[in-house]
């Protein structure tokens, strides 16, 4: 199902993030600022792009990251990796989900072993 304008409306996202549908006509692509406002990338501004594709929600959004920013769940070329985008309900809930994760993840990065940014380049 696809998110309508009601669904956008009561999105619950944290004070430290905002969301931009540049075109208002496609809700299925959107992008998403966070700035934390604690911990280690306290004060920092972090673009996220989202594509929310027809196969969701079998299929995961495509995140990417559009700020340059060292953390063990973005690799090199910017693209996001987070179980939690598999698990929101809907398209509404994709940008709330991802947000709240988001957050959490900047202010507190735990690398995982099986993300390319973990493995060995040696």
């Amino acid at each position: 199902p696809v998110a309508s304008v009601p669904d956008i409306n009561e999105l619950n996202l944290p004070k430290t993030c905002e969301i931009d549908f540049s075109d208002q006509d496609d809700l299925l692509h959107f992008r998403l600022l966070i700035c934390p406002d604690e911990g280690f990338y306290k004060g920092g501004k972090f673009v996220f792009s989202f594509k929310v594709g027809q196969g969701y929600p079998h299929d995961p959004p495509k995140v990417k990251c559009e700020t340059m920013v060292y953390h063990p769940n973005i690799d090199l070329e910017g693209n996001v990796c987070l179980n939690i985008l598999r698990w929101a309900g809907s398209r509404a809930g994709v940008a709330t989900s991802a947000s709240g994760a988001a957050t959490a993840g900047l202010g507190s990065p735990v690398p995982r072993s099986d993300h390319p940014s973990a493995w060995d380049k040696g």
